[in-house]
């Protein structure tokens, strides 16, 4: 499967040019955000675009985005990663929970959504809803009935999407959103917690509330950093669609901690890590097991990006985005 592997690796690739578009620059002040974002949510989304082009300068832009020598490739992984990768695995082993929700809302005004489009969307990317809203009319009303199919599917409360990120120029919505709730095989113990100085990228200092273990950790000592790996537990996923359960799947979860050697080095941490899909692997592949001493900050991350066509269009691509250029036919029974 020669198209599916490169289709893979261009899965992989995205992911790292957006890491490196959104991580904090050398020229950054000291104020920039954290960043935390979903690449799978990403090319999944990119890839439903995909599938409703069809043809042309849009598909075209898009398959050379995604890396991805067809729209069949692309489908192949989708439903591969949904079956896999975003496999719920508290039903086994007390493996990590992974919640994912998708969906494809059109526009009333563009006459429905193209049978064919659907049974792709549905199939291989496993979108909970596809359906046909009133957007142009009752935006409110649109963004309401995505924020419930979220909040069914994840159990997360509260307003996802807000109703501006709608109006009469939306002809269609994809959205997704992904919950991730883990336990480490090898939890810090509570009373291992100290408080230490965190130092900011800035320059300045706070003081933390730091996780400490003494353990043997897989950890790899590369040139300018070290890389640090917190599995998850669990291991075995199967995942149950209906009364189908889908075997021989080994899916772990780990979080993978990257530090530089030198408070000024996250930029040259970063620029090594997303070089390319080689080079993270690379690095990865040179973690061995050994006993060390682990000191972890106690964190959490919030991520507001309200600029994904933004970045997007900065990275090269824009066709699909175009009002003029678009050419989105297969979605819609109408115009789309």
């Amino acid at each position: 499967m020669a198209a599916a592997a490169a289709a893979l690796d261009g899965q992989t690739a995205l992911a790292l040019r957006l890491a490196k578009h959104l991580a904090p620059s050398p020229a950054d002040d000291g104020s920039a955000a954290n960043v935390n974002f979903s690449p799978v949510s990403v090319h999944a989304a990119l890839s439903l675009v995909a599938a409703g082009a069809e043809r042309g300068a849009t598909l075209d832009q898009l398959l050379a985005f995604l890396g991805a020598p067809s729209v069949a490739a692309l489908s192949f992984i989708g439903s591969r990663v949904s079956d896999h990768v975003l496999a719920d695995g508290s039903y086994f082993d007390g493996g990590a929970r992974v919640l994912f929700v998708g969906g494809v809302w059109v526009d009333a005004s563009s006459g429905g959504i193209a049978d064919a489009f659907r049974g792709v969307a549905a199939e291989s990317y496993e979108a909970h809803q596809v359906q046909t809203v009133n957007v142009t009319y009752e935006p409110e009303a649109a963004v309401k009935i995505i924020n419930e199919c979220v909040k069914k599917a994840t159990g997360v409360d509260g307003i996802i999407f807000a109703s501006d990120v709608v109006g009469t120029a939306t002809d269609l919505v994809l959205a997704s959103a992904v919950c991730f709730s883990g336990a480490w095989l090898h939890s810090f113990h509570p009373r291992g917690t100290w408080p230490g100085t965190f130092h900011r990228l800035d320059g300045s200092h706070g003081e933390a509330n730091f996780m400490t273990a003494f353990d043997a950790m897989h950890v790899a000592c590369v040139d300018g950093f070290k890389v640090l790996k917190l599995p998850y537990r669990g291991g075995r996923m199967l995942k149950v669609k209906a009364v189908r359960v889908v075997r021989g799947c080994e899916t772990c979860y780990s979080m993978f901690v990257f530090l530089p050697d030198t408070r000024d080095g996250i930029a040259a941490t970063v620029d090594a890590v997303t070089t390319a899909p080689a080079s993270l692997q690379g690095i990865l592949a040179q973690m061995t097991e050994r006993t060390v001493h682990v000191k972890l900050p106690k964190f959490e991350i919030s991520f507001n990006w309200d600029g994904l066509e933004r970045d997007l269009r900065r990275l090269g691509l824009s066709v699909p985005f175009s009002p003029e250029e678009a050419d989105l036919q297969g979605m819609c029974v109408g115009d789309c």
